[in-house]
């Protein structure tokens, strides 16, 4: 029996977690974002075809980011998540001499500031222009998803969870607002484990999807927007009006259909060296059809791009 999205979804987490959980093994250093990315995007790849492309750009140093394009070619719908990954830091320090206790386990890289950038990193996600739906990817050791911390905790924590980019960048924004000696643990799994949800919103949404072997953007994009919309009075310190302002302040992305974008070009499921993104890009394509609003896909590396 084939593979689908939706085993993809249940496994991968699993996978990255104890592979996250070995890195204690290492003599020296430890796994990146970037290292996590090309698993997700390798095992990605094994759907590659008709259904799914992934294209590289030509520079190979791109962080962990990933851009995800579901597009349905018969009534041209699209829907455009744009990923920016992080990973949990160790259980012990880089000279592994000091254990760093359960609850103090953070995302260390959050706060990052390219070299060259004038802002946070974490902002320039955050304000991605429409239609684009930014997300973090956290990536958790299995160990801590297993840990009595976390384990049948909600929402659950695992190898891989995802968060709305608006909610990352609210805690960190009052972590740098606050006062110098007043030091908010904003970065710690522990704070902002309330605003995970699990990898199949995007890769296994609920609903019929008339045997597509991948998602819909109309599937994910009501997958997405129940998980925004979830009841926010729920969260410790939170009333309606917050709950108003959230749907006042919902990604234009999680509402409205984008059924403007270009025809992705005929030619190979897997394209490096693509001038045109500028990370690693993966099109989810459902509603084939039999004319020219459908690219002609070709498992052949060597075919030409149209």
């Amino acid at each position: 029996m084939p593979t689908t999205m939706c085993d993809l979804a249940s496994k991968l987490p699993l996978l990255i977690g104890q592979l996250l959980d070995r890195e204690s093994h290492l003599k020296r250093g430890r796994f990146r974002e970037e290292t996590m990315t090309d698993i997700f995007t390798g095992a990605l790849a094994a759907f590659a075809g008709s259904n799914l492309v992934i294209q590289y750009p030509v520079e190979v140093e791109t962080g962990g980011d990933i851009d995800l394009r579901f597009w349905h070619a018969a009534s041209g719908r699209n829907l455009f998540v744009r990923i920016q990954a992080k990973r949990l830091n160790a259980e012990s320090d880089v000279a592994k001499t000091k254990q760093v206790k359960i609850k103090n386990r953070a995302y260390n890289e959050l706060l990052h500031k390219p070299p060259k950038a004038l802002d946070y990193q974490f902002r320039t996600l955050r304000d991605a222009p429409d239609p684009w739906i930014p997300l973090y990817m956290f990536y958790n050791h299995h160990s801590v998803t297993r840990d009595p911390a976390f384990a049948g905790t909600t929402p659950t924590v695992r190898g891989i969870n995802l968060a709305f980019a608006c909610d990352i960048a609210e805690e960190l924004e009052l972590k740098l607002a606050s006062a110098p000696k007043k030091r908010l643990n904003h970065k710690r799994l522990s704070h902002l484990q309330k605003h995970f949800f699990g990898i199949e919103a995007i890769l296994c949404p609920p609903g019929s999807w008339n045997d597509e072997g991948v998602p819909p953007p109309d599937f994910v994009q009501k997958s997405l927007r129940e998980f925004y919309r979830q009841d926010v009075a729920s969260i410790e310190g939170k009333d309606d009006r917050d709950a108003v302002f959230r749907r006042l302040m919902e990604p234009s992305g999680l509402v409205v259909r984008s059924d403007v974008a270009r025809r992705l070009p005929d030619g190979p499921s897997i394209r490096v060296r693509q001038h045109d993104v500028d990370v690693p890009t993966i099109t989810f394509i459902s509603g084939r059809t039999t004319d020219d609003r459908t690219p002609n896909i070709t498992n052949n590396p060597d075919a030409a791009q149209g």
